[in-house]
């Protein structure tokens, strides 16, 4: 394994800048900041929420900017700017009075200043180093959100306990750049140095040198196939993920179940980001995303039809999870993959813009619906026949370019 030797320290990096970015730090400790700040404020929760959704709209723009930018001055310093820039705008929130205005405000600076902590970077780097080995490589990367899902969350009830709302925040935020700085600046290495010997190393070289460039890539029909798959399965993914408490809640669980079997789902979440990198170094992608995808159809089935024992609770949270820790890792290799390395960052920027729409809008339209319907059934139901409309987008996205095989 040549290329896992070469290349594991700018894999390490990416890891660590995955566990310490944006997408890890907001998605996995916000849950825990809704109480004491709207309690401070007197903020409705869905007041609080929506700057969530400010945030990933916005990576409609961010995204793509990104991408171009780091393929112009490259991407460690643009990794390193949006680490340093998302921990200043997290100890800028920290210093909120109660206007709403300030809040929102806050979540957009967020979103400009950390927009280089974007996935785009992290795996873009992949590229470059593996081949053979790419999907476990970007499964082993995406599975820093996992380790900041493992970490974040006694380390902000800790600080919030203990030392407030506002303490956590800088607390996350400071320790976060301290902890990833130094590390990309060490590690993060753009480049792989071939020795005269290492053919799997020219084979690593050539594949990075091909490639569409976005103007390219958008005039395909696979690049819009791609972004209505992606913005699809996230709409229902992050749909299920941030309203996941209320619907088990409406099937009769207590609270002490619901956490049980979303720790549970939590865990599934890395198992699905190292299982689905290793899949499909072995198998059509589209065809693995297709049978990922296919468990999370199950599970709404079943939350719709069937009466729910904790046994059958634990194994939708698994079926969820499964599909929620596949997601970035797809998002990534079918980019790489029928776009090819050469201009990696600028086309995931602009796919990824796709992405970050649809988890901004899910979690207040499951609310939405759920509110107007009394109830989650309706929005479960139709989010089976996304699901479905998912799998055969994915399968339509055909074989592979004969570039990249």
């Amino acid at each position: 394994m040549n290329e896992f030797s070469n290349g594991w320290k700018p894999l390490f990096a990416a890891t660590i800048g995955t566990m310490c970015g944006i997408f890890t730090l907001t998605n996995y400790s916000q849950g825990f900041f809704v109480g004491p700040v709207t309690s401070e404020f007197g903020w409705a929760p869905s007041q609080f929420f929506l700057s969530y959704t400010v945030l990933m709209c916005l990576g409609l723009l961010t995204g793509p900017l990104v991408g171009s930018f780091a393929e112009k001055v490259g991407l460690r310093r643009v990794g390193v700017i949006g680490l340093v820039g998302h921990s200043l705008a997290y100890v800028f929130l920290s210093f909120n009075t109660g206007s709403l205005t300030l809040w929102y405000l806050s979540w957009a600076l967020l979103a400009i200043m950390g927009a280089g902590s974007l996935p785009i970077v992290w795996t873009s780097v992949l590229n470059v180093w593996f081949q053979k080995h790419r999907g476990k490589a970007i499964g082993i990367t995406m599975a820093g959100t996992g380790l900041g899902a493992f970490l974040l969350p006694p380390i902000v009830e800790f600080l919030i306990s203990n030392h407030g709302w506002r303490t956590a925040y800088r607390g996350i935020g400071i320790g976060a750049l301290i902890i990833s700085v130094p590390i990309v600046l060490a590690l993060f290495k753009e480049k792989a140095e071939a020795t005269p010997s290492d053919a799997g190393q020219e084979k690593t070289n050539k594949a990075a040198n091909w490639g569409m460039t976005r103007a390219q890539a958008m005039r395909t029909g696979r690049f819009w196939i791609l972004g209505a798959v992606l913005f699809i399965t996230v709409v229902v993914v992050a749909g299920l993920l941030s309203n996941f408490p209320r619907i088990m809640t409406e099937q009769g669980f207590e609270r002490s179940s619901i956490a049980q079997i979303a720790a549970v789902m939590g865990l599934t979440v890395v198992i699905g980001r190292v299982l689905v990198g290793v899949l499909v170094d072995r198998f059509w992608a589209p065809g693995v995303a297709a049978c990922f995808f296919i468990l999370p159809t199950l599970a709404l089935l079943m939350l719709v039809n069937a009466e729910l024992t904790f046994a059958t609770g634990l194994i939708v949270g698994v079926m969820i999870g499964l599909a929620a820790g596949a997601e970035l890792d797809l998002l990534a290799f079918l980019t790489s993959k029928y776009f090819g390395a050469a201009h990696y960052p600028a086309i995931f920027g602009a796919i990824i813009a796709f992405f970050t729409v649809g988890a901004g809008i899910a979690p207040p339209l499951f609310g939405a619906v759920a509110q107007a319907y009394q109830g989650y059934t309706v929005m479960l139901s139709i989010s089976v026949a996304l699901l479905i409309i998912s799998i055969l987008l994915f399968l339509a996205l055909g074989k592979y370019p004969a570039s990249d095989e």
